[in-house]
This record gives structure tokens, sequence and C-alpha cells, in this order.
């Protein structure tokens, strides 16, 4: 596993300008735009496995996921770990290390990722700017609803709900993205990194997917997650989908 804590400077023609960004809707028309692309510093990009910010690093690092999945975990002592969080494009990186001094969890790549790097050193004037504040704390506030609600999934409903919220919660944010279709999506996580959001082992996490499977609501197979019954699955999950603006992504 390495470790990339200065990310290269990309030149990719594939990755658009702020203004023509996909992950938003109206980018080109926001005032916000031209003072985002002034701290806007590079286009980084991690392989799979790598690990982007390491728990307890004092370097700042701020960025937006622009393609591909990552997690963020915290990581104990005697080796556990727990992922706190699922990245995916349009998720903004790294704040904690720009308010705290130091990284609070690790960020890993789950697949090759890119991402948009932003001037961490000037985070307070960055964040200061007219409008741009409003965005950051309207992403940081979804975020933390969904990280709620996957520990309120976690600590207080059985092994059945925690992995069924897991998969309907992934799949809801990539229907919003255009990532997935209505009965399925690639799921790159490994058994192990989704035992590892769901406290769980990877032998339970096995025995709930082959039950779920059993009862016709959602198999997995080579990293594709087939959805059977989706009204089923939601039902199990309870997911509550909070509708996200995506004008308000940086």
């Amino acid at each position: 596993m390495s470790v990339v804590q200065n990310a290269t400077r990309v030149a990719d023609p594939r990755i658009p300008g702020c203004r023509h960004c996909p992950l938003t809707l109206n980018s080109a028309s926001s005032p916000d735009v031209p003072v985002i692309e002034s701290f806007r510093t590079s286009h980084g990009r991690a392989w799979s496995g790598d690990v982007i910010i390491e728990q307890g690093s004092r370097r700042s690092r701020l960025f937006t996921m622009f393609s591909g999945w990552g997690i963020k975990y915290k990581s104990l002592d005697s080796g556990e770990r727990q992922v706190v969080h699922v990245l995916l494009p349009g998720d903004f990186v790294g704040i904690e290390t720009c308010m705290f001094g130091a990284a609070e969890y690790s960020v890993q790549a789950v697949t090759d990722v890119t991402f948009c790097n932003f001037d961490a050193d000037r985070f307070s004037e960055f964040s200061g700017a007219p409008g741009i504040g409003r965005r950051i704390m309207t992403m940081q506030a979804h975020e933390t609803s969904m990280i709620c609600e996957r520990l309120t999934a976690i600590g207080a409903s059985d092994a059945r709900r925690n992995i069924a919220h897991l998969i309907a919660s992934l799949h809801l944010r990539l229907l919003k993205l255009g990532l997935a279709q209505e009965r399925g999506f690639r799921l790159p996580l490994s058994i192990q990194q989704i035992a590892d959001a769901g406290g769980l082992t990877p032998v339970h996490v096995h025995r709930v997917l082959r039950a779920l499977r059993e009862e016709r609501i959602v198999s997995l197979d080579c990293r594709k997650i087939e959805i059977m019954d989706l009204d089923g699955l939601r039902d199990i999950a309870r997911v509550v989908g909070m509708d996200f603006p995506h004008d308000m992504m940086l």
C-alpha cells in the first residue's frame, strides 16, 4: 500500500474546468465559479489502494473527489479500523486537516481516483469568500447527516438492516450522480471494507449477503450489486434520501 501525500500535478484533458464540471448542475452561470477556480491548484490522481491522507498527518489537504471511489476511516492502535464514510465523486475532503492542523482520519482510494486540489494554505481566505462559505457548510452538513444515519444503522439495528442500509444508501447516492441503474450498480468495495463499514466481521457479511440473495432482495457477484427487489431493500434499510443541491458542490 502506497501513501500519496504529495499529489502529482496532472494535466488531464478529460477533466473539464470548473465552468463545465459535470458534477454540478449550473456551474457556468454561478458567480462562485471564478473564486473556486482561483483556489484550485491542480488535478490529483491516486491508484487503487493508495492512502491519500494518513491519519495523524499534519499536512493540510483539501480536494473534491472527481472520479472513483474512496473510503474515510479511523484506525485504532490495536489495528482495527472503522470506515466512517464512503467517498464518491463530488465529496469534499480534508477540511479537518485545515481547521485542526492534523488529519483525524485516513483517506484511501478504493479504485483509481482523480480529484481537484485546492490551496489548503489559503483555507481561511477561501472559506470566507462570498458564497463559498455557504457551499462548504452545506456540503459538511450533508456529509454529517449521512454519517449519522449510517451510525444509527450500525449501532441500533441488526446486521441485516445494517448491510441493507449500506447498499441502499450507496445506490441512492450513485443514482443522483448518474452512476447507477435502477436495478444495480458496481460495488468495488471488498468484503473486508464492507465489514469495516458495518462494524462486522467478513464472515458475518457473507452470511447476511447470502440471506439477502436467498430472499431475492439483492445479490453481490464479481463486485456487482444486482437489486432484485428495490422496494424490499429500501423497506429493510429504512434509508432516508436527502436531496442535495448539486450547485453547492465545489
